[in-house]
């Protein structure tokens, strides 16, 4: 466990103190694996990109981490966004998983419905397309996965198509991707790009704010020209978790477009890039309050404090950020046309071409790799953080089991140096009297934490069946459409009698509002009700009758019990005698099935907006809580019902179980006298070992 003990030490000593010396070689394997858990590569920073796929997210984290190479697949229609993970290996892989068959089927029936909505028409796109490549649909369902390998990043990039291109053979039917490049720039991070869309199946808008929830930072991505507008306020409500994100970047994308758009009102760059970045601003700011209220209402105070304390945005553009630092025969033709046109604005309405300093200021790119190196710094310090906590608890850990050695061979030297074979049998007859004495007060206090034990599940039931009841409650939501409509305008002139009756239409739009229900706010309301559940039936556990607790108890029971004055014995050797016993007792542990949540409400998806099928999901989310309430419930009462007798058996064991090791101890002295000189060097030298580690 520590570099400071002599490679061989625990074999060494493994005859003379076996359960101290299978304690600390436990205790080094479990040191071992959580120092590993503790890497960078273990626990990579973790990027989250939201946005609608027209807001251009690959492009933005192919500038942003790759130096502006086209390493990404782009995605050119809603049809081709999906759920995609990203990160470091070796050897370049991609793996397409495929729509559940029962979730197929819900995109399917919602794709042969009216609705307007822009769910519906993305699952109408999923299904046409789907169809029109005359492939075995059913059969590729069923399949699941396919992944697809190569020798080098181009050979990868190049099968990637038929999976994600907007003209895909397979794009349609795939619902999660994972793209596994060896490339240095994504050692130490993980990139998960969500579906640019409000999704129509539930589980993966689901599976989409849990992977968010672990997410170290969040870009999402609005374009300026059409900044935070209904759609991407859906999304946002859609795919935004209520708790777990810890730090989210709203980035206005594609800003050149809105310089386009707004720059031949105004007398330069500067002025015009000013006066958006203060309407556009306070823009998001009326959005992301309003947002917060809602997530308030909602009881989701996590949310809503994010939103509120969300900075300003970041307008950027990955064009300008191209032109600035590429040189034109790496430009695509987007950018290209990027470029003609503000060149041409800026000579005609500001009288004076751009700069290259122009292109890197409109490209606005180091608040990004500011806001990116600021969530790799928080990792490596959070990590840090837990790095020297861990050590600290390891070395505490390591103190306390060698001190418990330490003791042992002290009191066995001890012994060795002051008896003789014959005293031996009065000094096992006086620890006998002590064992007695500390295995009825250690039995006590085992019978009492049953007690205890019983008495705290009554209270946690209590808590958890409230907790159960605010989970079985979701809250509606407001969402907004535009309505066409039209009138009637009259042609006539009343000097023309030939025009008269003439007349045409003209169309104007209007927003309104509706209440509807999210299924995937049941989905979630369910998932935090069990992981809430979880914890403090957990917590409630650990407090009680976890195995570090008892034996915490135990050792305190122990100090009580033993008379420190007394002449007959050696209490530390007595202690350490049974401390090594307590901490070898094995103790049934608190542990759950994970529920499957992702097929809960498959009769479900999008929003809700009928009365009738709003009392559906009200029912079903309450019939899966009160489900799911009792099987935590009864894991609970069995671990407690299992924990008890154990404690019980323990606590009428125990008495033997002492007498028991005490007779092995008394059994290695008379062995050790028979060479008692060497025996009291070979001790003395554990000592000093133990004292340099």
């Amino acid at each position: 466990m520590s570099n400071m003990l002599p490679p061989t030490f625990l074999t060494d000593w493994q005859a003379d103190f076996p359960e101290a010396c299978t304690l600390l070689a436990e205790a080094g394997r479990d040191a071992a694996a959580r120092r590993a858990r503790l890497t960078l590569a273990e626990a990579p920073l973790s990027i989250g990109v939201m946005g609608q796929v027209k807001a251009g997210k690959s492009s933005f984290l192919n500038s942003l981490l790759f130096g502006g190479q086209a390493l990404l697949p782009e995605a050119a229609t809603p049809k081709t966004a999906n759920l995609t993970r990203i990160r470091y290996a070796e050897k370049p892989r991609f793996t397409a998983h495929f729509y559940k068959p029962e979730d197929w089927a819900l995109i399917e029936q919602q794709a042969a419905g009216n609705s307007p909505d822009e769910a519906s028409r993305a699952a109408r796109e999923l299904v046409e397309s789907a169809r029109a490549s005359g492939d075995d649909i059913p059969k590729l369902l069923a399949q699941g996965s396919m992944l697809v390998e190569a020798e080098d990043l181009g050979g990868l990039l190049g099968k990637l198509n038929d999976f994600t291109g907007s003209d895909g053979r397979l794009t349609a039917l795939v619902a999660e991707t994972e793209l596994a490049l060896p490339l240095e720039q994504l050692k130490g991070i993980e990139i998960v790009d969500t579906p640019g869309m409000n999704d129509p199946v539930v589980s993966r808008t689901h599976k989409t704010r849990e992977y968010m929830a672990l997410c170290d930072v969040v870009f999402f991505l609005s374009r300026s020209s059409q900044f935070l507008d209904a759609s991407d306020q859906g999304l946002m409500s859609a795919q935004l978790p209520s708790k777990g994100i810890k730090r989210l970047i709203l980035v206005g994308a594609q800003f050149d477009m809105a310089v386009l758009d707004d720059g031949f009102n105004r007398k330069s760059l500067e002025a015009c890039t000013s006066r958006l970045y203060e309407r556009l601003g306070r823009h998001a700011g009326e959005i992301f309050n309003n947002l917060a209220s809602m997530r308030e209402k909602q009881d989701m105070p996590e949310a809503a404090a994010l939103l509120r304390n969300t900075g300003a945005p970041i307008f950027a553009s990955t064009h300008a950020w191209q032109i600035a630092h590429k040189p034109q025969q790496e430009w695509s033709g987007a950018v290209r046309h990027t470029h003609q046109e503000l060149d041409g604005m800026a000579g005609d309405c500001w009288k004076t071409p751009l700069t290259n300093a122009d292109w890197a200021e409109l490209a606005n790119w180091e608040p990004l790799t500011a806001a990116l190196e600021q969530a790799l710094t928080d990792k490596e310090h959070l990590l840090a953080q837990q790095r020297a906590g861990l050590e600290k608890e390891l070395t505490a850990q390591q103190a306390d089991l060698l001190r418990q050695l330490r003791e042992q061979a002290e009191a066995r030297m001890t012994a060795l140096q002051q008896n003789d074979l014959q005293s031996l049998a009065q000094r096992e007859q006086r620890q006998q009297a002590q064992v007695d004495k500390i295995s009825t007060a250690l039995a006590n206090f085992l019978r009492a934490t049953v007690t205890q034990t019983h008495e705290r599940q009554r209270e946690l039931l209590e808590e958890i069946a409230a907790s159960a009841q605010r989970a079985g409650q979701v809250q509606e939501r407001t969402g907004y459409k535009r309505v066409k409509e039209s009138f009637r305008v009259s042609d006539s002139k009343w000097y023309n009698p030939f025009t008269w009756g003439d007349h045409h239409y003209e169309s104007y739009s209007t927003t309104t509002s509706y209440s509807y229900l999210a299924v995937s706010d049941a989905l979630e309301n369910l998932g935090y009700y069990v992981t809430t559940a979880k914890r403090q039936m957990l917590a409630a556990f650990d407090d009680l009758i976890a195995p570090s607790t008892v034996s915490a108890g135990l050792r305190r029971e122990l100090l009580r019990a033993i008379d420190p004055s007394s002449a007959d014995f050696d209490p530390k050797g007595l202690r350490a005698l049974v401390e090594s016993s307590l901490t070898s007792l094995k103790l049934p542990a608190l542990d759950f099935a994970e529920p499957d949540l992702e097929s809960t409400f498959s009769g479900f998806s999008g929003e809700i907006k009928d009365s009738i099928d709003m009392a559906r999901l009200r029912d079903k989310l309450s019939t899966e809580v009160r489900q799911i309430n009792d099987t935590l419930v009864s894991r609970l009462q069995q671990a407690v019902r299992e924990t008890s007798q154990t404690l019980e058996g323990i606590a009428g064991q125990l008495h033997d179980r002492l007498t028991e090791r005490l007779a092995d101890d008394i059994a290695r002295l008379r062995a050790d006298m028979a060479d008692k000189e060497k025996q009291i060097a070979r001790l003395q030298k554990l000592m000093t070992a133990i004292a340099a580690a």
